[in-house]
């Protein structure tokens, strides 16, 4: 997990104001930057390959539901609570009813955690999201106009 090691650096890295945009560790950096969604995207394809999919899964199915449905009415529930309104409102919304990330499916093949259940859990999200996505932004501008 490159992460937990990236951020306490770029932290030091901007409390030190050293800019290693100017290095030549930076054209790597950059390259690596560029090479990550495709291999996460070649990572999750070779997992579903190796999934044997299962729609009825009801524990996939409560994953689905919870993050593309409960997820956005947990979302207007605490956009009212907070006071918020407009475009800070709509992002909000928006952003609390997309798809599993394809993290999720990445993270469980790297940890051997339960990966057929992360990528099953990504597909299905993603299936649904083309309808709750389009209605939740629908909403929003509805619900919260700029």
């Amino acid at each position: 997990m490159p992460s937990i090691y990236a951020i306490p650096l770029a932290i030091l890295l901007k409390y030190a104001n050293i800019d290693i945009t100017t290095t030549p560790l930076w054209s790597t950096l950059e390259y690596i930057k560029n090479g990550l969604v495709p291999m996460a995207l070649l990572t999750l394809g070779v997992q579903l390959s190796k999934t044997k999919f299962d729609f009825k899964d009801i524990n996939v199915n409560i994953a689905v539901f919870t993050r593309l449905i409960l997820g956005p009415i947990l979302a207007i529930v605490l956009i009212h609570a907070f006071g918020f309104f407009g475009v800070i409102a709509q992002t909000v919304l928006i952003s609390c009813s997309v798809p599993t990330a394809v993290n999720t499916a990445l993270i469980a093949v790297e940890c051997d955690n339960n990966a057929n259940f992360a990528s099953q859990e990504v597909m299905v999200s993603t299936i649904f999201s083309c309808i709750t996505l389009t209605s939740c932004i629908y909403l929003a501008r509805v619900l919260f106009p700029v």
